[in-house]
């Protein structure tokens, strides 16, 4: 069985490319669809609508879908701030 590649088991090279360039992993590709789908319903049940998925988003009043994306933005530029902490970190660590 094969592991499941967590953000600190990625080479450098490869974040920085996915994450300054906009591009994503070939072998990541595939997943980005499914995981933001996931991760958008999650966000959406924290905000009380546990059913985001089935739900008729044209009948939900904007502000409604907007907390849904701000706070999926929110997390996901918090996540990447760990990221990128943690491997100045190691940079910081591996120079000294």
């Amino acid at each position: 069985m094969s592991k499941e590649l967590t953000p600190v088991d990625l080479p450098y090279d490869l974040i920085k490319t996915s994450a300054f360039s906009g591009l994503v992993p070939k072998e990541l590709a595939p997943y980005v669809k499914p995981a933001m789908a996931e991760f958008r319903n999650e966000m959406a049940a924290e905000l009380g609508l546990p059913d985001y998925a089935n739900m008729d988003k044209g009948e939900l009043p904007s502000r409604l879908n907007g907390n849904v994306g701000g706070g999926m933005t929110k997390k996901m530029v918090a996540f990447a701030e760990a990221v990128l902490a943690w491997h100045y970190k190691n940079r910081k660590l591996i120079s000294e």
